[in-house]
């Protein structure tokens, strides 16, 4: 019998050899390269500087550009040409035209304004022109700047910086001086008034211990302080009565201020006529006349202020006499609608242009306080009549324009829940 011998067995075992020979192999050889690349990275790293040192740090450059110049600041002034001003800086007449030229595509210097800003830059070894820096407005400067023998030029705008601020503090004496002293702006102070105009008078109306609350923005550049924007939210209790006041813009495009139940504070009349005066004389069916000597009925508000004051149209209508009318002396009437009628009396001159049929706008100055007709100093006497018949107009309650709705009222609300938050921040600190 014969035994069958199986050749396929011994090739298996050697290519098992082979494999695992070859295997031990490659691991050798991986490991030797990482040995041999990890020398050579720190033999390289021995020899080699920083990688952060083989680019230029911006900021750096500019500090050491800084260093190396020093800064001369002129001013244009009427009858000198940049020519003149930089000759005197020895700068050569060619180079002149080329900053000229580099200038020409940004500005025209024949409408240089006197007292227009330009720095000069020189370098502090050769005291040579390297740069010069023309503030073209608030926000723009045209930098000029010598690349060889050439002078190139770039524009540059100055971004505002936006500052959200809130001032809040208590009438002690006036409204005025009280905000005056806790850092408010003359402007937003009578933008205030301006936005309440229909609900208090700010000189008749306000009390010591009258609080108020405003949140607006402050706009810098470069540093400075430059403007304010619009008020975004205010709050004045007033005798002890809160009126809010909220910038809202609607779907439409429409800005105005709104109460907190959205509508607008944009009435139909101005509460008073006059933005400075005092009322010296109130509302009364028996007044002793100063000049007559004789009781008989005031049926208006007389606002003492002094001659010239402006004096306003307190809503829109139109003119239906304008002229002297006896004790009242230059006197206008104005009709506002099947209702109103407002009279404005003892004047001393009327706006420019105006005539019987003129239409007038709110707030549109109509003419100028004196003391003409039985009168014994500059006031105004303002009246309102209702249906004909004359009305006490501090008792006017003119309803709102606009109310909010929809989507804008939920946009409205959101506005109303920042600056609530705000104003409690604020408090809180």
């Amino acid at each position: 019998m014969y035994r069958k011998i199986n050749k396929s067995v011994p090739a298996l075992r050697w290519n098992r050899v082979f494999f695992s020979s070859f295997a031990i192999g490659l691991i050798l050889v991986f490991f030797l390269g990482i040995f041999r690349s990890s020398g050579n990275i720190k033999a390289t790293d021995k020899g080699a500087e920083p990688a952060s040192s083989r680019y230029t740090d911006y900021f750096e450059s500019r500090v050491k550009w800084l260093l190396n110049h020093k800064r001369v600041k002129e001013y244009f002034i009427r009858g000198k040409t940049l020519y003149e001003l930089l000759a005197g800086y020895d700068v050569p007449p060619q180079n002149i035209m080329r900053i000229g030229k580099a200038i020409k595509p940004f500005f025209d210097l024949s409408k240089a304004k006197e007292g227009q800003v330009i720095d000069i830059w020189l370098d502090k070894k050769s005291e040579k022109v390297e740069k010069i820096s023309l503030e073209l407005s608030s926000d723009k400067t045209l930098h000029v700047i010598k690349i060889g023998q050439n002078f190139l030029s770039s524009l540059v705008y100055s971004p505002n910086i936006k500052d959200r601020t809130i001032i809040n503090g208590e009438v002690y004496n006036s409204f005025y001086q009280s905000a005056i002293d806790r850092g408010m702006p003359s402007g937003i102070i009578m933008d205030i008034a301006d936005i309440f105009a229909w609900d208090i008078d700010f000189l008749v109306d306000i009390r010591p211990a009258d609080r108020f609350q405003v949140i607006f923005d402050k706009y810098y550049r470069n540093g400075e302080y430059i403007d304010y924007g619009k008020i975004l939210a205010v709050r004045f209790v007033n005798q002890k009565n809160t009126h809010e006041s909220f910038y809202f813009t609607d779907s439409n495009g429409r800005s105005f201020y709104y109460n907190r139940k959205g509508e607008s504070l944009r009435k139909a009349f101005l509460k008073s006529p006059l933005r400075y005066r005092r009322i010296s004389s109130h509302f009364s069916l028996k007044r002793f006349h100063p000049i007559l000597k004789i009781y008989r009925p005031h049926y208006g508000i007389d606002y003492a202020a002094p001659s010239g004051t402006p004096v306003e149209s307190v809503g829109n209508g139109r003119i239906t006499f304008i002229g002297w009318k006896e004790g009242y002396g230059r006197y206008i009437r104005v009709r506002h609608n099947h209702i109103y009628e407002t009279g404005y009396g003892h004047l001393s001159s009327f706006a420019k242009g105006l005539k019987k049929g003129s239409q007038v706008k709110q707030g549109q100055v109509i003419g100028y306080v004196g003391s003409s007709g039985l009168a014994t100093g500059p006031h105004l006497d303002f009246g309102v009549l209702k249906w004909g018949k004359f009305i006490n107009p501090l008792s006017i309650k003119s309803p709102p324009v606009l109310r909010l709705k929809g989507e804008d009222r939920k946009r409205f609300n959101s506005l109303i829940d920042q600056m609530d938050e705000a104003w409690e921040s604020c408090q809180r600190s």
